[in-house]
């Protein structure tokens, strides 16, 4: 399932991840730990070439964005679940998995860290945390070198006023759904 990534590359998925993340420092670990990343999110055939018009895990997306092939069933979940799926002989079909995601199961450096993660969400949240840090901050430059600190104040002032925000646009949905119903 899946098309190997960048067709013509003459390297295996295992080999193109290791390419790709070893230029930005990664190890084993982390290329796995990011690539669970793909708990979250759908590829669009449209867009990637890779997966289906649309699932039965993805017709009913939320807003305008149904549709898709996703890595999971829950879509919108960040969990352990990507590693669970990998690890499952007949998977669901209607998942997608590409050369890179089965890499990390068939590949005996990878799948150590495969069936930690499946074992074990907490161990994926932490790695994961340490992995996307170190990826984030890639060729960053702090200034001032010893950080910023947040004024708790204002972010508490900040955080107000968005709540604020949500919950007016919550009465402005009710009653738009309330006028609908009473058309229909």
């Amino acid at each position: 399932r899946g098309n190997p990534p960048f067709e013509g590359e003459p390297l295996s998925p295992s080999q193109h991840l290791r390419k790709v993340f070893g230029r930005m420092g990664m190890e084993d670990r982390e290329i796995v730990c990011l690539m669970g990343a793909h708990t979250l999110g759908r590829a669009h055939k449209n867009r990637s070439g890779e997966g289906a018009a649309s699932t039965s895990h993805t017709k009913a997306g939320p807003g305008r964005t149904k549709g898709g092939s996703s890595w999971t069933k829950e879509w919108l979940v960040f969990d352990n679940s990507y590693f669970k799926e990998l690890l499952q002989e007949e998977g669901d079909p209607e998942l997608l998995r590409m050369g890179i995601d089965e890499a990390l199961a068939e590949d005996k450096h990878f799948r150590v860290w495969v069936e930690k993660y499946a074992a074990d969400q907490a161990a994926f949240f932490e790695d994961y945390a340490q992995a996307h840090e170190k990826m984030s901050e890639l060729g960053a430059k702090f200034d001032p070198e010893e950080g910023v600190e947040l004024d708790e104040e204002r972010l508490k002032v900040v955080a107000e006023r968005e709540a604020k925000k949500r919950e007016e646009e919550e009465k402005r949905r009710a009653e738009e759904e309330r006028k609908w119903r009473e058309e229909e």
